[in-house]
């Protein structure tokens, strides 16, 4: 009885009611006709009353409203979770539509945090400096970010679920996944990925494990190190022309201060021509170690202008003087041309003064007897402007690009000859890019060269160090 008790309950005591008030219905229909108050088309045709009128009931009741949540269910696994099935009655349908509008709420939540997720994680993916590519275990892209999409010229959307072959075009990069892929193991190597500009990168590709041992794909990381690599060779190459021109004078010294001890001192003629070797090669190694020690000291992060009021025009007559000697000893003609109306800049003095005796000594190293070297300062856009002009041997289109590389020579043995250091156009150009100016140069064979730069004309943070 209990069983019996149990069972009507979960199923609901409207339908159990329903079916007993037919059973009620016929039995009577069935008495009467058995005692012959009614015959067979009545009871037929109270029979079919007394059944319609609970089937009408039962499906306003149970029919109808099953359709519409059948529908608007429907339409929440189609992705539609804001509406809700609208609950008229406190029955087995009631609990049903309260039920699948709280299964439905709390669906929507977990999208939404689903969705919340996935922004933070794309996000952060976004935001990351390497680039991020993930695989599944048939080679297919499932996950790209921002840094990827800019180094192969992709979106995410034209490459999820594609060949990765077909989305980044490198074979290198794709064999290294597909090895981490069939191996299982990482892989951590340097490549070159050249689409669209050539890049050097580190990429470490690591497998993705699903539950058990299965493999579930790879991630790759790729880290662009192509300025780091660029620096690697310009120290490299520095330490290598520092080595070479320290050498070159301290062999020369030794060399003869060994002849020297050896005998050639005792000769007065020969051993003044030898020291007086000595006394130049020394000078000129004092002087390579100043520039280096000079370029140190501005590339220095922490280096600070000694900003000032500078009136150009007053330092360059001042620096033209120090070559006035020079020009006349070497007959090459030094013109002056400075605007009247020159207005003071922010700057280091110092500083700006050195870039005037480099640029002048340059164009005096390279400036034959006879020829002639122009300094011109004029304001326009905004900018003061200097011009060290010469007329001498030129440089060629193949060399201007590097003239302010450190130790870069056109010439070597005529720079060695004439004491240059190699330094000067590279001090020039970080003197010139810590006032937050510009550089540049101009040159055609035989017809001489153009040295330029351009300062801001300032106010209280002009001048100071970009770094």
């Amino acid at each position: 009885m209990t069983i019996v008790l149990r069972t009507l309950r979960n199923i609901g005591w409207r339908p159990v009611a329903s079916y007993f008030f037919l059973f009620v219905i016929f039995l009577v229909l069935a008495l009467l006709y058995n005692y012959g108050f009614l015959n067979l088309w009545e009871v037929g045709a109270l029979a079919f009353t007394f059944s319609a009128m609970p089937a009408l009931i039962l499906y306003n009741r149970l029919v109808s409203p099953l359709k519409e949540v059948a529908t608007i269910a429907q339409d929440m696994a189609a992705g539609n979770l804001d509406q809700e099935i609208p609950v008229l009655a406190q029955d087995e349908i009631g609990d049903l539509a309260r039920s699948i509008n709280y299964m439905a709420r709390r669906l929507k939540n977990n999208m939404d945090d689903y969705h919340l997720e996935k922004s933070r994680i794309q996000a952060i993916l976004n935001s990351m400096s390497d680039g991020v590519i993930a695989m599944d275990s048939w080679g297919r892209v499932v996950l790209i970010n921002t840094v990827v999409e800019n180094i192969f010229r992709i979106t995410m959307e034209a490459s999820r679920g594609k060949s990765i072959l077909r989305v980044i075009r490198d074979c290198e990069l794709e064999k290294l996944l597909h090895q981490s892929l069939e191996t299982g193991k990482s892989i951590k190597k340097q490549i070159q990925i050249m689409a669209p500009d050539p890049r050097i990168y580190r990429v470490h590709v690591i497998p993705l494990q699903d539950a058990g041992e299965d493999r579930g794909g790879v991630l790759a990381l790729l880290r662009n190190i192509t300025e780091k690599k660029m620096l690697e060779e310009m120290r490299s190459e520095f330490v290598a022309n520092v080595s070479h021109e320290l050498r070159t004078p301290l062999t020369s010294i030794r060399g003869f201060a060994e002849t020297l001890l050896d005998g050639a001192a005792e000769d007065p003629k020969v051993a003044r021509q030898f020291l007086e070797i000595i006394n130049h090669e020394t000078t000129r190694l004092s002087r390579l170690i100043d520039e280096l020690l000079n370029l140190s000291r501005i590339e220095d992060p922490k280096f600070v202008l000694n900003r000032q009021h500078v009136e150009i025009g007053d330092l360059i007559k001042r620096t033209a003087e120090m070559f006035k000697h020079r020009a006349k000893e070497k007959n090459v003609a030094l013109k002056i041309e400075i605007a009247d109306d020159l207005p003071a800049i922010q700057g280091d003095p110092d500083m700006i003064r050195q870039v005037f005796i480099n640029l002048i000594d340059n164009a005096f190293n390279y400036t034959e007897p006879g020829g002639q070297i122009r300094v011109g300062a004029v304001f326009e856009h905004g900018e003061l402007k200097v011009d060290v002009q010469d007329n001498g041997m030129g440089i060629s289109p193949e060399n201007l690009s590097r003239l302010f590389e450190r130790f870069y020579r056109v010439d070597k043995a005529r720079s060695r000859e004439l004491g240059g250091t190699g330094l000067g156009l590279a001090i020039v150009k970080h003197i010139i890019d810590v006032h937050q100016g510009k550089v540049q140069v101009e040159s055609k064979i035989g017809k001489g060269s153009t040295f330029s730069f351009s300062l801001p004309l300032g106010g209280p943070d002009a001048g100071l160090n970009p770094r």
